[in-house]
């Protein structure tokens, strides 16, 4: 039993440092003292988005994908209704929503991590909904796309539907209310 555990192990192991050579990730902390017009707390990263489809949290025939992202600027907040940092966030969200209300260049989306629709449904119509989009990735296929492990995560998309800059953790700690 042990040896097949460990042969296992290994397979698992040796299939996560493949797949993250093919997807070429690479990834740097922005240090604010080495550059003026960092964002502290944000990882430099370099991920292009291969083609994906989440459905639509809102919208049964409608989904979330790659194309959404293309053409401007995308912030992607990856959350849970369980999440109790993902609520403590909750505000500086809707308060970036309110400021990019008359902007057209950069929209945000949400997937919903490992959570029931249901509950996020309630979740966003009892505190707010801030993202142009909900998607539901209830198996976590669009997050091993990027590497997310937890939530939540907040991800900065260019125009070419690369993924440029992404923050683990409360958005509460580098923004000021």
């Amino acid at each position: 039993v042990f040896l097949v555990c460990a042969i296992g192990y290994s397979t698992y192991k040796s299939n996560l440092r493949q797949n993250a050579r093919q997807q070429n990730i690479r990834q740097e902390n922005i240090d604010s003292r080495s550059d003026q017009n960092s964002i502290p707390g944000f990882v430099k990263t370099e991920i292009l988005l291969p083609e994906f489809s989440l459905p639509d949290l809102y919208n049964k025939e409608g989904s979330f994908s790659k194309k959404d992202l293309l053409g401007k600027y995308s912030l992607i907040n990856l959350f849970a209704s369980w999440c109790t940092t993902c609520h403590a966030e909750h505000n500086i969200l809707l308060r970036l929503k309110e400021k990019l209300k008359y902007e057209d260049n950069i929209n945000i989306y949400g997937v919903a991590w490992r959570d029931i629709s249901q509950n996020t449904r309630k979740y966003l119509e009892k505190s707010g909904n801030p993202y142009v989009k909900v998607a539901s990735d209830n198996k976590a296929l669009f997050t091993k796309l990027v590497g997310v492990k937890a939530v939540p995560e907040t991800l900065i998309i260019d125009p070419q539907g690369k993924v440029i800059l992404r923050y683990s953790g409360n958005l509460q700690e580098f923004m000021k209310p």
